[in-house]
């Protein structure tokens, strides 16, 4: 099994045994389409990940969303999928998308998250 299919079983895997089962967590396996960039195999996202990762920000508006996300993310742990964590980090800015949440929340209490009308 290649490393684009592992990533991708790992992903789907976790995403359909999470406990946070709402529309922000079923988005995740879209990030299967940033797996070049991510992997370090492309020096750039393509369209369709960013299209992906538009999807997310769109899903993950209310606070019980951006909590449910971070902890999906958090239960990914991107970090222990080969995932480069530098370009996990740039993603958002790359495609030009304001994520709720980074992509990489190890030091985020998901739990006091707040919707953008309570900051």
């Amino acid at each position: 099994m290649g490393l684009y299919s592992v990533f991708w079983a790992v992903i789907l895997l976790a995403t359909a045994n999470s406990v946070h089962g709402g529309d922000a967590c079923t988005g995740l396996p879209g990030l299967l389409n940033c797996a070049p960039f991510l992997l370090g195999s492309v020096s750039s996202p393509d369209a369709n990940c960013c299209k992906s990762l538009k999807w997310l920000s769109q899903h993950a508006i209310n606070r019980e969303d951006k909590r449910e996300l971070c902890k999906c993310l958090k239960v990914e742990d991107l970090k222990h999928k080969g995932v480069i964590l530098d370009r996990a980090k740039a993603l958002p800015r790359r495609c030009k998308v304001q994520l709720p949440v980074p992509l990489v929340p190890d030091s985020i209490d998901c739990d006091k998250i707040k919707a953008a009308d309570e900051e």
